[in-house]
């Protein structure tokens, strides 16, 4: 079957045990009732059956497509993964017995229509190394995959031509990437509601330390978040005082230039993540949201609290440190959870207004 992909797509393999945050780790994999029974009477070790016995329970509200879920250890780490960072039971009876979960992440294929189209989330550090180290701008082709579409979503040749544009706003390196993200609210908008040069950035900070304590519980990103309260000076603070938010332009101004030092590309890959990120959840008609503002605005709010939270991070990090394990760590918490919306909520219930906060969150 001909699905578009991205160009990266056929160089994705799984990194298995030189992963630093398996797929394995933390998330609840669950499992059909036939992919159930198949496993109960699969043949196999000793050793893996008693793994197997131990790894598959009952989850919550169990369904046909949700019928069993596998255990995990105090760490959070599926039981059939090995110290070595290999699955047991792909080592020992290949990948055609793993659950359809398990073989096709990062991947996520959909019918579009009369088309198809097959991504990888930037929650997979693998997906991640491979954004960064490209330079020029991402594209996509048409290649013959042995899969069935997961999803189908109906988009009329009209909304499909939207998600290209909007892309190709993304990709426009005439513009920084903040007048990029600018003209691409403007263009969904259909009208010039959004200016290019803020005033100062305080409604921005305040919100952003909200998402932060909103999501403190967030074990993919905690110890990057505590990091960026820490640097900020905000850390338990539930209201910032004016001083605080005077603190916090100098301290955001000092980051900024070392980022600039330590990371000169990072608009370049921000792009990268961002335009993946959006394929991969054909914005901006994803997450059921009718009203492509909505989308916009959670894009928005994400790509804040991605500089936000790197910009607190990597203040005292060195040009040698790595960020692709800072980057997949956000997107775990982005791409699998309900953080896009809750974050255009949280928006919403602060009340601050649209058209003045927004340039603000994106030249954070």
């Amino acid at each position: 079957m001909k699905y578009l992909v991205p160009e990266y797509y056929k160089d994705f393999k799984c990194k298995c045990g030189e992963c630093h945050h398996s797929c394995c780790e933390g998330w609840p994999i669950r499992i059909t009732t036939k992919e159930y029974y198949v496993l109960l009477g699969i043949k196999c070790s000793d050793e893996l059956r008693v793994r197997l016995d131990r790894a598959l329970k009952t989850g919550f509200e169990p369904s046909n497509e949700a019928y069993k879920q596998i255990s995990t250890d105090w760490r959070g780490i599926c039981l059939l993964h090995r110290e070595d960072g290999f699955c047991a039971l792909q080592v020992e009876l290949g990948e055609g017995s793993l659950p359809a979960i398990c073989k096709l992440y990062p991947r996520s294929s959909t019918s579009i229509t009369e088309s198809n189209d097959c991504s990888c989330s930037n929650s997979c550090e693998g997906v991640v190394e491979l954004l960064i180290n490209m330079k020029m701008p991402l594209l996509f082709e048409e290649k013959d995959l042995l899969v069935d579409p997961e999803f189908e979503i109906n988009l009329s040749p009209i909304q499909y031509e939207c998600c290209k544009k909007s892309i190709s706003i993304v990709q426009d390196r005439s513009l920084s990437l903040p007048e990029r993200l600018i003209t691409l609210g403007n263009f969904l908008n259909g009208s010039e509601i959004y200016d290019m040069s803020p005033d100062n950035l305080s409604s921005a900070f305040q919100l952003l330390d909200v998402f932060d304590q909103h999501f403190e519980s967030s074990v993919s990103i905690c110890d990057y978040r505590k990091a960026t309260q820490v640097y900020f000076n905000i850390d338990g603070k539930e209201i910032l005082s004016e001083e605080d938010l005077k603190l916090i332009h100098l301290k955001h101004f000092s980051a900024s230039e070392h980022l600039e030092l330590i990371l000169p590309n990072w608009q370049m890959i921000f792009e990268q993540l961002l335009v993946n990120h959006m394929f991969y959840n054909h914005f901006p008609y994803s997450d059921n949201q009718e009203k492509v503002n909505d989308t916009f605005l959670s894009l928005t709010t994400m790509y804040s609290f991605l500089r936000f939270n790197i910009l607190g991070y990597m203040s005292d990090k060195t040009i040698s440190e790595d960020p692709v394990d800072y980057l997949a760590a956000m997107f775990r918490l982005i791409e699998h959870s309900d953080f896009m919306h809750t974050a255009l909520i949280l928006f919403r219930k602060e009340k601050y207004i649209v058209e003045a906060c927004v340039p603000q969150l994106l030249y954070m």
